[in-house]
């Protein structure tokens, strides 16, 4: 072969050595990755971390800024209902700086949730390949009820519950049990659902095994696993005493647990639906069509495919476990997880499974775990699609029961939420914009599910920056809740608040009336003494004052409230009284008739006759004092079938739900067959329609 020229060589040589490979695009590092994930679900989740306030937030600012935190952590707090220490007195109070800005509490549960998909990730990871991990963490970051999750404040209950849990497990795989240990017991004071991490810690212990000497992962004898759990039983053991106490020293504001195997089976199959994202399945279909996904959340989101690697061939070596072995860890991480919710599967609402969601992560990523960038735009836009018509629906349940198929709280529960509590602040600021200390406010035909009333007015007292202040529902009036302060009873017609019974000569006597026909006696006594000392009428309010007492047990009170009123036992009276009312009605002279009735009342005050026959007359010209005496007459005659059945078709008429369902069941028991009446059966289809619907639809 001929020599090339030694000169021609050498340039050839530097041309070699010279020349670098000429890449246009480089690939770009991960931590931008991260960059673009997270902007994609900040956009998501913008207008879900712009609500303010709802609710029980409110309850607990109050109890922060108020009451000592040591004292606070010794009891369930001040709903009463759980005792969840960390979630809820910690939280708040290690928040309290921020002086209630809802933005840094958004801020707090924003990097829980982002540290709790960075624990999911590290889970994922040493079950899948990266392809399958990136995939159910998509999945479980865009579960519809995160929105919810990120809308309430008190939200962090659950994050930081499932934050822990996932801690618990990433320390116990790497044998870090004392820390390990913590983890559990931070996400049992955050939330009871965390329970059954240990048996989870299990399930990983044996399908996927645990670290030995030499770093391999191996199954660990029974014996040396039970010695390993042994700590975190002792602790769900000692919390569960601890759960018990609290809920012994608090029996009536404790919540309503109920433990039938059918609640159980309830709470599991829930927990499916909700891994589903199916919160309100009846209008999957119609959300499906009217919600496309967002758009800027699926570019970012979707553009996490460029720094994707090829997807693995099926033949290849897979990271992590195996099939079977993943499969079973994520049966046994839903089931239980989702056990928990059973004693509250009658109010069941998807954001309780959010630990369980972990077990959809699991099956997603292992569903998609050669999942390739063009799989991984069409995954991403199925999972914002199905987030987006989940959470445009405009429905929640409203009835407590089991077998309920809508979540009872759903992302609209607080988007309506929100926006009545600010139009609601708005009109009371209007129209009292300066309340005298210590006044007390009686909300009336309030909208429904506003959340705006809690509690006793922790939302008012913050309004107006008035410790003195509280505020009740109207039938809570009472001389514990009025306590002698100056009242307002308002009600909101549909546009602002207005004054109730504000042109009347005697609003007390309005008050306790209307306490009379809700069922609340002792509310309606304290109306009537208030409207005694204010100069009211005394006849009226010493008449229904003696009424009042009598049905909460007072009957001296009520006979020297009738005393001071005038009656007085006088047969002869009575019956001559009846006989001229007899009379007046065969005139037609209904105002006579009344008269006399009201005279042998006097004359015999506690004989029904008289009572059910006025009450028949004042219903067509004064309904609510034809109620009244057809209450007074059913009472003492419960056999008057007459008088029941005008006073259920009244109630139903004036829209007294909760007393017309009550006088339906009194009715039941003396009178069977009373849905013959046509008119009784009307009157309960009426009622049922009215308040029967178990779905809110908006």
């Amino acid at each position: 072969m001929a020599r090339a020229p030694r000169g021609r060589l050498a340039v050839n040589e530097r041309f070699r050595l010279d020349c670098r490979p000429v890449t246009f695009l480089r690939h770009p590092p991960w931590w931008a990755a991260l960059v673009v994930a997270l902007a994609g679900l900040g956009v998501l989740y913008a207008d879900a971390l712009r609500v303010g306030f709802l609710n029980d937030d409110y309850v607990f600012l109050e109890e922060a800024s108020t009451r000592p935190l040591a004292e606070s952590l010794t009891g369930m707090g001040v709903l009463g209902n759980h005792y969840r220490p960390l979630s809820r007195q910690l939280y708040f109070a290690g928040l309290a700086f921020a002086d209630g800005a809802p933005w840094v509490f958004h801020l707090v549960n924003a990097l829980v949730f982002a540290a709790t998909l960075a624990l999911l990730l590290d889970l994922l990871r040493a079950l899948l390949p990266l392809h399958g991990a990136l995939a159910g963490a998509l999945y479980f970051a865009t579960l519809p009820l995160q929105r919810v999750n990120l809308s309430w404040i008190s939200g962090s209950q659950d994050l930081l519950a499932v934050a822990f849990a996932l801690a618990a497990l990433a320390l116990f795989r790497r044998g870090r049990n004392g820390w390990s240990c913590a983890a559990y017991l931070a996400a049992l004071a955050s939330k009871e659902v965390a329970f059954p991490v240990p048996v989870a810690l299990a399930a990983w212990a044996w399908w996927c095994g645990l670290p030995d000497e030499t770093g391999a992962r191996v199954r660990p004898a029974p014996a040396a696993l039970a010695r390993r759990l042994a700590p975190f039983a002792l602790i769900a053991a000692v919390w569960w005493v601890v759960v018990l106490v609290q809920r012994a020293r608090h029996p009536v504001s404790a919540a309503t647990l109920h433990l039938e195997p059918g609640y159980f089976l309830a709470a599991w199959v829930h927990g499916i639906q909700s891994l589903l994202g199916l919160e309100h399945p009846a209008g999957l279909v119609r959300g499906l069509s009217g919600h496309p996904p967002p758009l800027v959340p699926l570019v970012l989101l979707a553009a996490i495919a460029w720094w994707l690697p090829p997807a693995a061939s099926p033949g290849a070596p897979r990271a992590g476990v195996g099939t079977w072995p993943t499969i079973a860890l994520a049966a046994v991480w839903a089931t239980a997880f989702a056990l928990p919710v059973g004693p509250v599967a009658h109010v069941w609402s998807a954001y309780f499974y959010s630990l369980a969601a972990v077990a959809g992560a699991i099956l997603v990523g292992l569903a998609f775990r050669r999942l390739d960038r063009w799989g991984w735009v069409g995954l991403t836009a199925l999972l914002l699609w199905s987030h987006a018509a989940s959470s445009g629906a405009t429905s929640f349940a409203t009835v407590d029961r089991p077998w309920g198929w809508t979540s009872h709280v759903t992302a609209f529960t607080f988007q309506r939420s929100a926006e009545l509590a600010g139009t609601l602040q708005r009109e009371l600021r209007a129209y009292e914009p300066a309340p005298a200390r210590g006044t007390r406010f009686f909300f009336a035909t309030m909208p429904s599910w506003a959340g705006f009333q809690m509690g006793n007015g922790p939302l008012i007292r913050r309004l107006y920056r008035d410790t003195s202040l509280a505020g009740y529902f109207y039938s809570q009036f009472s001389e514990s809740t009025a306590a002698g302060r100056p009242c307002r009873f308002l009600h909101w017609d549909g546009a602002r608040f207005a004054p109730l019974y504000a042109g009347t000569r005697e609003p007390w006597f309005q008050v306790g009336s209307d306490l009379l026909l809700l069922g609340r006696p002792a509310g309606a006594a304290h109306a009537f003494r208030r409207g005694l000392a204010a100069g009211e009428g005394r006849p009226d309010h010493l008449y229904w004052l003696g009424w009042a007492e009598l049905w909460r047990g007072r009957r001296p009170e009520a006979e020297g409230a009738w005393w001071a009123f005038g009656a007085r036992d006088r047969s002869a009276a009575y019956a001559a009284s009846m006989v001229a009312a007899r009379d007046a009605l065969l005139a037609a002279d209904t105002l006579t008739a009344r008269r006399r009735l009201f005279e042998a009342i006097r004359a015999g005050i506690g004989r029904p006759e008289a009572h059910g026959a006025l009450g028949e007359l004042l219903q067509h010209r004064q309904l609510k004092y034809g109620l009244l005496e057809l209450k007074v007459a059913a009472f003492l005659n419960p056999r008057d079938l007459r008088a029941r059945h005008d006073l259920v078709r009244g109630l139903v008429e004036v829209r007294l739900d909760e007393a017309a369902r009550a006088a339906f069941e009194e009715l039941a028991r003396v009178d069977p067959g009373w849905a013959r009446d046509s008119t009784l059966a009307h009157a309960r289809r009426t009622l049922d329609l009215r308040t029967g619907a178990s779905v809110a639809e908006f």
